[in-house]
């Protein structure tokens, strides 16, 4: 069952104590539907809008994601034949990457 607009919430920003990168973010939204849901499902317009992001930042990052084998996509259509979004699921070691994205380094002590 795909989720449809799916919350960034708890999609973190930050990683390791640096700013994530949109692809970072998307990974990181895509694993947790993929564990919770099985996939989500969004359209990048929809997706970049919700990030704060141009829609080509998001593409660039899908295909990223795509290229290194951390997502599969599958085209979703409406009744009438017209593309509605995409289908998103994190493959293994997409989930393992992003589990790696989750750890914060320990801050200096002052």
């Amino acid at each position: 069952m795909a989720a449809t607009g799916s919350s960034l919430t708890g999609v973190a920003t930050r990683i390791n104590g640096r700013h994530a990168f949109v692809h970072e973010r998307i990974l990181l939204l895509v694993v947790r539907e993929t564990e919770l849901r099985d996939s989500v499902t969004f359209a990048k317009q929809d997706l970049a809008t919700r990030m704060g992001v141009c829609v080509r930042s998001v593409d660039r990052a899908v295909t990223r994601l795509r290229r290194e084998g951390l997502i599969t996509t599958e085209a979703i259509f409406g009744p009438t034949g017209a593309q509605l979004g995409n289908a998103y699921r994190a493959t293994p070691e997409g989930i393992e990457l992003a589990r790696t994205y989750r750890r914060e380094k320990p801050r200096p002590k002052k």
